[in-house]
């Protein structure tokens, strides 16, 4: 389980991160494009400040405004704080749409990378849903697919996804698919995404529920 951090300064961020006392945590999502004036100085700092409070590990998210994300800056300052940045947490989120070779950049000083694909409008159809999971296993360590279902169907779709490829991260959004949030796990994803204060994706669960439902279902 990964708790997403979506605040807007360090201040806020470290407050954020004292909160957190769930040892079944296994992820920190740092969220860099939400906070004010990012750059990577400061996205450093927040880091280093972060790990002297917690030995949790982080995930590095810098999200581009084409896939749901806020950073105001060019694409190329994006990519830097994100490159600079990656040998310092454990994995690196960076969008498969990203230009090519911007993505390197940013993979090449990365420990471990998450290749990410977000589509807010709807769900594509599986075969084109397992092309994007095959490019970016290729190019990364873990593929992450999170789309935007339309109907209970496009649910299934992305559930039988998760099914056909062994340790992806799965997400179908909104109300309709947050019950896939907690199914993905539990198929075998590696990582599913819950709230500490503030939802990061939409239909996003808090920490604690997610954590008891999974718990229920295991069972």
């Amino acid at each position: 389980m990964c708790a997403s951090i979506v605040e807007e300064n360090q201040e806020k961020v470290i407050q954020t991160v004292k909160q957190i006392t769930n040892e079944e945590l296994g992820y920190i999502e740092l969220r860099l494009d939400t906070i004010q004036e990012i750059n990577s100085e400061k996205a450093t700092k927040i880091i280093k400040a972060i790990k002297e409070i917690t030995p949790i590990p982080i995930i590095l998210t810098n999200r581009t405004p084409k896939e749901g994300g806020y950073f105001k800056g060019t694409e190329k300052e994006r990519i830097k704080i994100l490159e600079e940045n990656a040998p310092l947490v454990e994995i690196t989120d960076i969008e498969l749409m990203t230009e090519t070779t911007l993505r390197q950049k940013v993979i090449n000083k990365a420990n471990k990378t998450i290749i990410s694909y977000h589509n807010f409008q709807k769900t594509p159809t599986i075969e084109k849903l397992q092309e994007l999971v095959n490019q970016a296993t290729k190019i990364g360590d873990i593929p992450k697919i999170a789309v935007q279902p339309n109907t209970k169907e496009d649910t299934y779709t992305l559930i039988k996804l998760i099914m056909q490829n062994n340790g992806i991260i799965g997400i179908s959004m909104g109300q309709l698919g947050a019950y896939t949030r907690i199914m993905a796990p539990i198929m075998g994803s590696p990582v599913t995404y819950a709230s500490i204060t503030k939802e990061s994706a939409p239909g996003q669960y808090d920490i604690k529920t997610t954590n008891e439902l999974i718990k229920k279902l295991q069972q």
